[in-house]
């Protein structure tokens, strides 16, 4: 009965590749405007809102500023989420930066050895959140041409992302300990030099999924009508396209929002594709990411009741088709978090204790 099914599954795996490859034999124009469009979306979207936000992460683990930071917010952290402070700023910079940062600061937690296996897969099952950088400028004031749509959707994201993350916590004593051994905090230097490689490693598997799932999205569009069935979708293949496709349609807020919590099944491979992610099976994850989504569908409905956005349809129809106005990298709060971090950064690399007792002086030369 196993090798039938194992057998079954190479067939269909072969035909759905024989499938693909004759497609684009045939409709070789197709495949090529579909991966012009993903890798417009990376240069203009994912490199520059997502790769300071990445190195920063990885970096605020690297050197040591991480469990600095996670003294303060100690208590916080274990009564919320059972997690030890210096998951604290892997949140943060979550929430400032996008779907994959906090899922790669994570990963750099696990591998510091400040966090185990167990709590790294329950880290990251809700430290995926879309970016203010993408919420508040491209969909909100670029694709419905409303700022305070933008802010509604990025409240019921992140809050739905928090309730969640308590709800995952559990009730195991153990969880809340951190590994008793963990890895020294490297220099200043050397911990900025290997974020930064790490930030280009990761943004190259995340740019892959995006140009490939723009190129199934280009034939799924000539295979399928235009409608909400395809904006729908596209929301759960690609985020950026499928609330491209949402707006053009003119659907609500709520779906927005459903669609933002579940991040759309590019972001999901780019995450559990990132170096040194925990050991997570796909169906535990898309069960999270669902989750998230159905949370924030309630957090929009209130919200959206409590501030409506002032839309017209001919605001929201009449550029259906343009790029977003606004620029993608202008978000106050993902600036706030970047200067914070910043900070934090500077106060690593003259800090005694992270510059290995050596001083300021031999510090600074070193960098």
């Amino acid at each position: 009965m196993k090798k039938k099914t194992e057998l079954l599954r190479c067939t269909i795996l072969l035909l759905i590749s024989l499938g693909a490859g004759l497609a684009l034999s045939l409709f070789p124009d197709t495949a090529a405007r579909g991966a012009a469009r993903g890798l417009n979306v990376c240069l203009s979207v994912l490199v520059p809102s997502l790769f300071p936000f990445l190195v920063l992460s990885v970096f605020l683990v690297r050197s040591g500023a991480a469990a600095l930071l996670g003294k303060l917010l100690e208590g916080p952290m274990r009564f919320l989420f059972r997690l030890p402070g210096c998951c604290a700023p892997v949140i943060l910079m979550g929430m400032a930066g996008g779907y994959p940062v906090g899922a790669r600061g994570t990963a750099a937690l696990l591998q510091a050895g400040e966090i185990d296996e167990k709590q790294a897969r329950r880290m990251t099952l809700f430290c995926v959140n879309a970016g203010p950088a993408f919420v508040l400028s491209a969909v909100g004031a670029g694709f419905l041409h409303s700022p305070r749509a933008g802010g509604i959707l990025l409240a019921s994201s992140l809050s739905a992302g928090l309730v969640l993350g308590v709800l995952l916590r559990g009730h195991d004593p153990l969880t809340v300990q951190s590994r008793s051994i963990s890895r020294a905090p490297a220099k200043a230097g050397d911990a900025l030099v290997a974020s930064a490689f790490d930030a280009c490693r990761s943004l190259a598997a995340m740019c892959c999924f995006v140009i490939l799932f723009a190129v199934i999205l280009e034939f799924l569009s000539i295979l399928i009508a235009p409608g909400m069935m395809l904006a729908c979708l596209s929301a759960v293949l690609e985020i950026t396209g499928g609330c491209r496709d949402l707006t053009a349609q003119g659907a609500p807020l709520w779906l927005f929002a459903a669609a933002l919590g579940w991040g759309g099944l590019s972001v999901q491979l780019q995450i559990l594709s990132l170096p040194g992610a925990p050991r997570l099976s796909y169906p535990r994850f898309a069960l999270a990411r669902l989750a998230h989504a159905v949370l924030a569908v309630p957090f929009a409905v209130v919200l959206n009741a409590i501030f409506p956005p002032e839309i017209t349809a001919q605001e929201v129809f009449s550029n259906t088709s343009s790029q977003p106005a606004a620029d993608l990298g202008g978000s106050p709060i993902a600036a706030g978090a970047l200067l914070v971090c910043c900070a934090v950064f500077l106060a690593a690399c003259y800090s005694p204790r992270f510059g290995a007792g050596r001083g300021k002086k031999e510090a600074h030369g070193r960098l």
